[in-house]
């Protein structure tokens, strides 16, 4: 980060707005992420590596899971730092029905990268990006497996 962003005070305000990424690949990264999630078991999420939602595992129920890990499956996971955005009061609608209630918004955006090699990049261009909300205490973040909706963006002071 410190190559793009300077000088370094703004470099360090900018990594305090990122999510911890942990992996779990060798056995001291491993014995490090189950020592976090014992220190604040609900400060975390497992996230295998695979779409399609209802397959994340939350607070003590993660910390359970990576216990019980055998270093061959450690490999399909990483944990996660919980994101805790501020929740607004959202109307959400789905198959015709309107729902009230406080919300969070998850933002992603998409880019698309084509290189390497040590060669300049031929690509690397922003591609789109995706805004859904959902309900707060609401885990999971899927819009097609029912868990959030799509949203529009509004920017705020």
């Amino acid at each position: 980060l410190e190559r793009f962003v300077a000088p370094p005070a703004e470099a360090a305000a900018v990594r305090a707005t990122f999510a911890g990424l942990y992996s779990l690949q060798t056995d001291a990264e491993y014995e490090h992420a189950l020592q976090l999630t014992r220190d604040d078991p609900e400060g975390f999420v497992l996230k295998p590596q695979r779409e399609g939602g209802g397959n994340n595992v939350y607070g003590r129920a993660a910390t359970e899971k990576l216990s019980g890990m055998r270093a061959g499956e450690r490999k399909g996971y990483i944990l996660m730092e919980l994101i805790r955005p501020r929740p607004r009061q959202l109307a959400l609608a789905r198959k015709n029905e309107v729902t009230l209630g406080q919300a969070v918004c998850e933002l992603g955006v998409y880019s698309v990268f084509l290189g390497g090699g040590g060669q300049p990049p031929l690509l690397n261009e922003v591609a789109g990006h995706l805004l859904r909300a959902k309900l707060l205490g609401t885990d999971e973040g899927g819009v097609a497996a029912g868990f959030a909706v799509l949203s529009s963006p509004l920017l705020e002071n």
